[in-house]
């Protein structure tokens, strides 16, 4: 492994205390991919296939809804959430930006679940916005699917 590796893996791990240990990560965050053997979504055979997006020790990632000015500035629905820091993959571990919807196929679509104290059953939301640009995390806003 090599340095920036070395940071990811203790990014992973340092990203799960607040979960593991102080038991304030409510949230599960899991992605839903349905992926269809055709060239477009509902043509041939759909796949259906559930992710769960998080930390070491399985533990889920920061769920925060957006400020009010963010909402306004951002033109985002009420509803909205940005979910991260989510730890980029190193060997052993982290997230592949792939799963998290950035530049999907055009046969797939990707829905995140959402689920605890306000969605006990699962709310189902979309990928609005990924920010991939810094070396240790991601970050994505997601909006409430209607």
């Amino acid at each position: 492994m090599g340095f920036r590796d070395d940071i990811r893996k203790l990014c992973f791990e340092l990203r799960a205390i607040p979960g593991r240990d102080f038991e304030i990560r409510p949230y599960t965050v899991k992605v839903v991919l349905r992926q269809w053997s055709g060239d477009e979504p509902g043509q041939g055979v759909e796949t259906v296939t559930s992710i769960d997006i998080t930390e070491s020790d399985g533990q889920p990632p920061k769920v925060r809804w957006l400020t009010d000015e963010e909402i306004a500035v951002g033109g985002y629905d009420q509803s909205t959430v940005e979910v991260g820091p989510i730890t980029p993959s190193f060997p052993g571990g982290g997230t592949l930006i792939t799963t998290l919807g950035q530049d999907p196929p055009p046969n797939t679509l990707f829905d995140f679940v959402l689920t605890g104290p306000q969605y006990p059953d699962g709310a189902i939301y979309r990928l609005k916005a990924l920010h991939s640009d810094k070396t240790f995390q991601y970050r994505a806003v997601l909006e409430r699917a209607r």
